[in-house]
């Protein structure tokens, strides 16, 4: 078994007709209603590429032909590179990652189990457990470290990362365009130098649209600011079903999708080329009370239809996963999280398993963390679907064993037992085997495995060298970044 690659044909939720309206619909809102935008180089870009342009009003009416002129300039496929080369990461639309969440703001403490504000310490070990976890192949800070100026939270995060995984950094949502430069002269100081980024960006750079139909300031010039160096931007689109989209799901994916048109024309009508991943994290009103959700099925509608539109583009995706409301681990967030995340993956996500945090994206726990691995190590072999081929066929084996023998010691299973999938934290033991082990609940052997990682793995640390680069330039951003 190929471990990552898909191999079902992704489920679709939106036929050849709705992708073509949407899609039609998406250039009809972008030409005939506009798109705010706030960015002065943003608008001056599209101006001079052909847009109607209303500077004073940061109104763009972008053509038809200007949009697909960038969708066929934005790559199909491109990799998400690692300090650790090994640690790669393809984005071809037949490969499958995993992701944690982002910046939350809370932690569930390990020892006490009570929350409290997240620290730089909490960015570091959670960097370090996704390290140690085989099938986790990219870093998105967890939480936000509150023990560090807020201004510099990014240069923070990443530097927590840098020295506890080798695996590729997605920075979490960059606000300004001098974040983006601190950021860039960090990965640069630990790649080799600008052009060796450029050709191995082991990072990329998460920009949130904000909905309806509006590309922000700091956002936008951040995302420009990384596309100039080459580095791929994660274009998000948020919408709130019934709030800041529309209540229905047809409604929301329709103004995500041509929000995120907007901002790969600005990226592509700049720097031609340049990677842009197609990212959807909505969320769904609660008609009752007015409360969001992230995994109502209405958000995750949405979700799985971005990302067939996206797959319809040939743009790789970013999209759902194992996320969910739930306030601790508990039997909420495991429906929510494995219902989400099936989704995500069986609707043709490229990075589908963001796993990590409770109550919509906001709280980190570590338990958490480690059962959403094992959710998305699991809907992974699913995804695998069934080898038919002569050698997992086993015909041979079965004549030889025949109506009243069994398999147990033959040759094809020994062979093969390595193809069958084992768990990290499932127990599949009867009642009073479990009984006798203590009568852990999954949390439980979560915590204990979560403790165990902590203790005993030891990334490959940065060169001392890098380090105190590092250390320079964050200093430097705490001075040269506005707060």
């Amino acid at each position: 078994m190929m471990v990552g690659v898909r191999k079902l044909k992704p489920m679709e939720v939106l036929d050849k007709d709705a992708l073509t309206n949407i899609h039609l619909n998406s250039l009809e809102l972008l030409e005939k209603m506009g798109v705010k935008v706030f960015s002065k180089e943003a608008l001056t870009i599209l101006d001079e590429s052909g847009a109607k342009v209303d500077h004073k009003k940061q109104m763009a009416w972008i053509p038809p032909h200007l949009v697909e002129e960038a969708l066929k300039k934005a790559p199909k496929t491109f990799k998400l590179c690692a300090r650790n080369p090994k640690n790669d990461v393809e984005l071809d639309g037949n490969h499958i990652s995993c992701s944690t969440d982002g910046t939350g703001l809370t932690t569930i403490d390990l020892e006490t189990g009570e929350r409290r504000p997240s620290t730089k310490d909490d960015v570091a070990k959670s960097a370090l457990i996704v390290d140690a976890l085989k099938l986790a192949d990219l870093y998105y800070p967890t939480v936000t470290p509150l023990d560090y100026p807020k201004h510099a939270h990014v240069l923070h995060e990443y530097d927590a990362a840098l020295d506890n995984t080798q695996k590729h950094f997605v920075s979490g949502a960059t606000y300004l365009p001098e974040e983006a430069v601190y950021l860039i002269k960090m990965a640069a100081a630990v790649a080799g130098g600008l052009k060796k980024l450029r050709e191995r960006p082991i990072i990329s750079a998460v920009a949130c649209m904000m909905a309806p139909l509006i590309l922000p300031l700091g956002e936008t010039d951040a995302a420009l600011e990384f596309s100039k160096q080459g580095i791929p931007v994660v274009a998000m689109t948020m919408p709130l079903t019934g709030a800041t989209g529309p209540i229905t799901p047809a409604g929301s994916v329709l103004i995500g999708n041509a929000q995120i048109l907007g901002i790969n024309t600005v990226i592509q009508m700049k720097y031609p080329g340049a990677p842009v991943i197609y990212s959807s994290y909505p969320m769904s009103m609660e008609v009752r009370t007015g409360a969001f959700a992230v995994s109502f099925p209405e958000a995750t509608m949405v979700i799985t239809g971005h990302i067939q539109m996206a797959r319809h583009y040939g743009l790789p995706n970013y999209g759902g996963g194992t996320i969910g409301s739930a306030k601790i681990p508990d039997e909420q967030a495991a429906y929510e999280k494995a219902l989400c995340g099936l989704m995500s993956m069986l609707a043709g996500g490229d990075v589908c398993g963001t796993i990590g945090l409770l109550e919509n994206y906001t709280v980190l726990s570590y338990e958490q963390l480690l059962i959403d691995y094992e959710m998305y190590d699991m809907m992974l072999r699913l995804a695998q679907g069934i080898d038919v081929s002569e050698e997992a066929l086993a015909l041979d084996t079965i004549y030889k064993v025949g109506p009243e023998g069994h398999f147990l010691a033959e040759k094809h299973t020994l062979k093969h037992t390595k193809d069958v999938w084992m768990p990290m934290l499932t127990d599949p033991a009867p009642y009073g085997t479990w009984k006798d082990k203590g009568a852990k609940s999954v949390v439980d052997v979560a915590k204990e495995k979560a403790k165990e990682i902590l203790a005993t793995h030891k990334p490959t640390p940065l060169d001392r060298d890098v380090k105190k680069r590092l250390a320079e330039i964050i200093k430097e951003g705490e001075k040269g970044i506005p707060h």
